[in-house]
């Protein structure tokens, strides 16, 4: 990372936006202080967890049998989130593909269009892979982004002949390997082959099972003999150097680079400790030239890293969570989430249940993240700002649509007090297995170097 002069960057960071809801006209001082605090940075990143586009003309739902939401949303919220202060958005994730390819080309249009520099999502590969390139008074920024977790009807790929491109997301797909004792192994490989649905790699001894209903997509659970019970994952070697290729390019041509990840699978349940895959992943990054690693899709969030003197962030957490005030729901997901779908014409997107649950405390609660970069590039200070979304940490709503009404607002506030303190103390305990040390001081938390 270069930079010139005697001041270094202020990087300001946000997490997942799934907003739906134009907030521009925002008047409360709760709110008014977040556009404060990411305007007096140089740059700052989000993560959109949305598609912009009219319901009217943005074509078909791509998914089926898919029981999360379907995000898409006003284009104007594209504008609202450049007002609020965000340069640069990481665009690719597992509802990046909801309507299909036309929109993840429209999203990227809108963004670019109210000013946000966007990454991870193209008309190919290529395209998809390449860095997003910010300009400012500081100095210029590389931002990469890639997501692990997609079906593959959703890659971004290449042409080849006459076969033509398909447009989608920059993917880092993972190999994942279930590791069982012998004795266990054995039953299952009894079983499969009682079922005539297993198969045995000859060259390692791995084995999977072939199910009827999904035999033509090949393996999805990798069983492997080991000593331990466990699950094990690794990045796919292609999509690795694919993206660090993207990593090392963005290093020369830019002053800072940022890498953003999205995930949302995990070795087991969600729980406090990113993924191995991950883990690689971010550190790999830093080793290829980036500045600082962007982890999402786990909406919470979990620890702080410092690698080798750069910031890994394995999980920023929401910063908006509007996925149920989406304007309209298709066939799919009333049938996905058990309606009667011969009273379609009656059904509505306020019926519940139509989104995967978001009351827990972590989904609504983060951190604004200021990341202090000295003159010569070196990291010097990360300070987190705690922000809640209509409850406070115990799941007690306190801001929700109407006095009598029942869904939770869903923009950002800066927290305070207990609230503020509950949400930091978190995120020291999910940061201490890497041996970083955050300090309190009112509604602040603070890493130093």
């Amino acid at each position: 990372m270069k930079t010139e002069g005697k001041h270094g960057w202020k990087v300001g960071i946000v997490g997942e936006c799934m907003v739906s809801r134009t907030f521009g006209k925002s008047k409360e001082p709760e709110f008014l202080k977040i556009k404060e605090i990411l305007d007096s940075a140089d740059v700052c990143f989000g993560h959109l967890e949305m598609n912009f586009g009219d319901f009217t003309t943005s074509g078909w739902p791509a998914r089926g049998d898919w029981t999360g939401s379907y995000m898409l949303a006003d284009p104007a919220i594209a504008t609202d989130l450049r007002w609020l202060g965000i340069n640069l958005m990481s665009v690719c994730n597992n509802h990046s593909y909801d309507f299909g390819a036309p929109v993840i080309l429209e999203t990227r249009k809108h963004c670019m269009e109210a000013g946000i520099v966007s990454a991870g999502t193209g008309i190919d590969l290529e395209e998809a892979r390449e860095p997003g390139y910010w300009e400012g008074e500081t100095g210029r920024v590389g931002l990469i982004a890639t997501t692990t977790g997609n079906v593959p009807h959703e890659w971004a790929n290449l042409s080849k002949g006459s076969m033509p491109t398909r447009p989608g997301v920059n993917p880092l797909r993972v190999k994942m390997r279930y590791l069982m004792p012998e004795v266990l192994a054995e039953t299952f490989r009894s079983y499969g082959k009682s079922l005539n649905i297993l198969h045995v790699d000859k060259e390692t001894g791995d084995f999977h099972f072939y199910h009827p209903s999904i035999q033509s997509s090949g393996a999805n659970c990798v069983f492997s003999q080991s000593d331990d019970i466990g699950i094990d994952s690794i990045c796919n070697p292609y999509d690795l150097e694919g993206n660090l290729r993207s990593i090392q390019e963005a290093k020369i041509m830019s002053d800072l680079v940022m890498v953003a990840h999205h995930f949302n699978i995990s070795e087991g349940g969600r729980n406090e400790t990113p993924p191995t895959f991950a883990i690689e992943f971010a550190h790999a990054a830093i080793d290829a030239g980036a500045d600082m690693y962007l982890g999402h899709g786990w909406h919470k969030m979990l620890g702080l890293e410092i690698y080798k003197g750069k910031p890994v962030f394995y999980g920023l957490g929401n910063f908006f969570m509007q996925n149920q005030f989406i304007r309209r729901a298709p066939y799919d997901a009333y049938e996905s989430y058990g309606h009667d779908i011969s009273r379609l014409s009656s059904l509505r997107p306020a019926d519940e249940p139509l989104h995967p649950g978001g009351r827990g405390p972590l989904r609504l609660v983060s951190c604004i993240i200021e990341a202090e970069y000295k003159s010569d590039g070196q990291i010097n200070a990360i300070n987190y700002h705690p922000v809640e979304m209509g409850v406070d940490f115990s799941v007690t709503p306190h801001r929700i649509t109407r006095y009598t009404g029942s869904l939770i607002d869903g923009r950002p506030f800066l927290a305070s007090g207990e609230n503020a303190k509950s949400i930091l103390e978190w995120l020291q305990r999910v940061s201490k297995p890497f041996g970083t040390k955050i300090k309190i001081n009112g509604d602040i938390g603070r890493w130093e170097a």
